[in-house]
């Protein structure tokens, strides 16, 4: 729960202009909520998710409003305190085990994309208290036809806005590992999702998939969408898939971000991944995640669990990977702004990956998050997300700082 917004009762809109001058900035969104009888005005940053607080200035609209009463009674001023939370249902329980009423008993439609309820003021010292969580965008899943099968877009976020393109880890999918991530990136960007061949939503293919055989299943998104002023992010294979993708398509990539990459692996960092990935020793030893592999990936025709299929696919990807570097020539290609990060106790590779895959790219910064494990689950997904949001949303490039250490907030 962090600090989401104060909210200041005004009685013109005189005072719209009052603390605009005062903030040097002008307000990024107006927006009526005929509901309250009320008017919002915010000042700040309303696209990154981590975001520092707010300022709501709230106009009456007309005498029956509750704000309208607010100010007759008390004038102008502070009228609540507003926190942000990330599971709102979880947190009213909480609330109530704590003897605090709330003021309605199921979260409201509020302004600037949220859900919220407020707490009563008689329990929380005469402060109104309200709790908000942005609104989850409506997805649509979009099936792109690929060699034979196809490969499952979800879409969301504004139509009007910049794309991001989210790729995925090995064994993974959208529900998995990204989604944690594009919950916060949909307020900003057109956010596209993929679930790699074989993974998540997408089809099932024969063989062993090659790092330029996914790059060309994204590309085949990229250009079956439209897509132009992509931004990339990539997680783990995700990330070799998008700088392969970035080097292929140089006109429709403009900037790029990677987690957990590595491109030049070795025989001792690919042996001790082979055996935890078998079906049968996967299942035994880790139970929880056998289970969120079959409901995250489904049945095949026969009504059989798809993911066993998939970790021997990874597998056998997985023994090539010494043999199959994303080359020198294809970085040398991925002259888009890029930001390379990685944690510092990656259990499966050193963080030298990292750093010599920063410099070897063109046009790269580095940031590495030190006590972060490489699972993407590790990493606090605010922090990750506003992290890769601000490069990916900026006009950072040549003549900016080019590194940056940094520990996970």
């Amino acid at each position: 729960m962090t600090l989401d917004h104060l909210g200041i009762a005004v009685g013109a809109p005189a005072a719209r202009e009052l603390f605009a001058a005062l903030l040097g900035a002008a307000p990024y969104k107006t927006e009526t909520v005929e509901r309250e009888g009320v008017r919002t005005v915010f000042f700040g940053d309303g696209g990154t998710p981590r975001e520092a607080p707010k300022l709501e200035l709230l106009e009456a609209l007309h005498d029956g409003s509750p704000v309208a009463a607010f100010l007759d009674k008390r004038g102008p001023g502070l009228h609540h305190v507003a926190f942000r939370v990330d599971d709102l249902p979880r947190h009213m329980d909480r609330v109530r085990a704590l003897g605090i009423r709330l003021l309605a008993d199921a979260p409201t439609p509020g302004a600037d994309g949220t859900d919220v309820v407020f707490l009563h003021p008689k329990d929380t010292g005469g402060v109104l208290v309200e709790l908000v969580a942005f609104r989850r965008a409506p997805r649509e899943t979009v099936r792109v036809p690929w060699r034979g099968a196809s490969v499952a877009a979800h879409v969301s976020g504004p139509d009007d806005a910049p794309p991001l393109v989210a790729i995925h880890g090995a064994l993974g999918s959208t529900e998995l590992e990204t989604d944690r991530l594009i919950r916060f990136w949909e307020r900003r960007f057109r956010v596209v999702a993929l679930d790699l061949p074989g993974h998540g939503a997408s089809d099932d293919v024969a063989g062993v998939p090659s790092w330029h055989d996914y790059a060309d299943a994204a590309g085949a998104v990229l250009a079956a969408l439209d897509l132009a002023d992509v931004r990339l992010f990539g997680f783990s294979l995700g990330a070799g898939v998008a700088l392969a993708v970035a080097a292929a398509h140089p006109g429709r990539v403009s900037r790029l971000a990677v987690h957990g990459a590595n491109v030049r692996w070795t025989p001792d960092e690919v042996g001790p991944m082979i055996e935890p990935m078998a079906p049968e020793r996967l299942a035994a030893d880790t139970p929880f995640w056998a289970q969120r592999l079959a409901e995250t990936h489904g049945t095949d025709a026969d009504g059989a669990p798809r993911w066993p299929a998939l970790a021997e696919q990874i597998r056998a990807f997985t023994r090539r990977l010494p043999g199959d570097h994303v080359s020198d020539d294809l970085l040398s290609r991925v002259t888009q702004p890029t930001l390379v990060s990685a944690g510092g106790r990656d259990r499966y590779f050193d963080p030298q990956h990292a750093l010599d895959l920063w410099r070897t790219l063109p046009d790269a910064r580095l940031h590495i998050w030190p006590d972060a494990d490489h699972p993407i689950q590790s990493l606090d997904a605010r922090a990750l997300a506003g992290a890769v949001g601000d490069h990916l949303g900026s006009e950072w490039g040549p003549g900016s700082p080019t590194a940056s250490d940094s520990a996970a907030a």
